[in-house]
């Protein structure tokens, strides 16, 4: 009977035990129900911190002040008067991930004339000019990129259409080869002197050929724009190249009238 007893009793504490638990985890559910908010109607947090929220803007303003959804203006011109450089709030890997216009550019460039003297006929480049036509991100940076140097300009790119060539083709602006428009020709009112070794130097003038023919018709499918750089010899004149393409006696006198050129 002592037995009996004692496993009843065993199983009636069980069933208490049970009965309890039951009874808290009830009460633990209907405590999270009433208590916790619904997770939709929850208010956005509020983030004062430059770091906890990524973006520049609340660097200086409090997150919350501008979360209600309010129409508004931004204002370049306010904020740059309180000395925000432009790369503090935009993202800006040399110029390419920021759409470019002339005002963000005219903040921190003087855009004035530029001076290329690559070749022995320097040219005065206006961004001025350009800038009242175009806008910078036509052509910074797909057609020149903005590292000075950077950009390989020549006369054979632009015949091609590449660089000032795209604009200048005789469409769009005036062409490439109207070259008296950007260089300063004065260069080629002197004779060019070339030394030979066996006689007297030959001479040429540029504006007496000028007067005949464009640039282009000589430059640069005949000879290049640096003196020197063609490696001219008499025996390529005899072939008809260089100055033999002309000079054969039909068009102009024969190259081996030597006495017309070496004085």
């Amino acid at each position: 009977m002592g037995r009996m007893t004692a496993v009843r009793v065993m199983k009636g504490a069980l069933k208490m035990v049970l009965a309890v638990s039951l009874i808290a985890s009830l009460a633990s559910c209907k405590w999270k129900t009433e208590h916790k908010p619904a997770t939709e109607g929850k208010e956005a947090p509020i983030i004062t911190s430059f770091k906890d929220s990524g973006l520049p803007c609340f660097k200086c303003h409090a997150y919350e002040k501008f979360a209600a959804e309010e129409s508004g203006r931004f204002s370049h011109t306010k904020h740059r008067g309180f000395g925000v450089h432009c790369n503090q709030c935009h993202l800006m890997k040399p110029h390419k991930e920021m759409s470019l216009n002339r005002e963000t550019c005219n903040n921190c460039h003087n855009m004035t004339t530029i001076t290329l003297n690559s070749s022995g006929m320097p040219v005065n480049f206006s961004h001025q000019k350009h800038a009242k036509r175009s806008g910078c991100g036509e052509c910074h940076p797909a057609v020149f990129q903005m590292k000075k140097g950077g950009n390989r300009i020549t006369m054979e790119e632009m015949y091609k259409g590449n660089n000032c060539g795209k604009c200048h083709n005789g469409k769009a602006a005036f062409a490439s080869k109207d070259c008296a428009k950007c260089h300063n020709m004065s260069a080629l009112g002197k004779d060019f002197s070339y030394p030979s070794k066996d006689m007297s130097p030959a001479v040429f003038s540029h504006q007496v050929h000028t007067g005949i023919f464009e640039c282009v018709n000589c430059h640069t499918t005949i000879f290049k724009y640096k003196k020197g750089s063609s490696g001219m010899k008499m025996d390529d004149l005899y072939q008809g190249k260089f100055c033999g393409k002309c000079h054969n006696g039909e068009a102009a006198f024969a190259s081996t009238e030597c006495q017309n050129c070496h004085k």
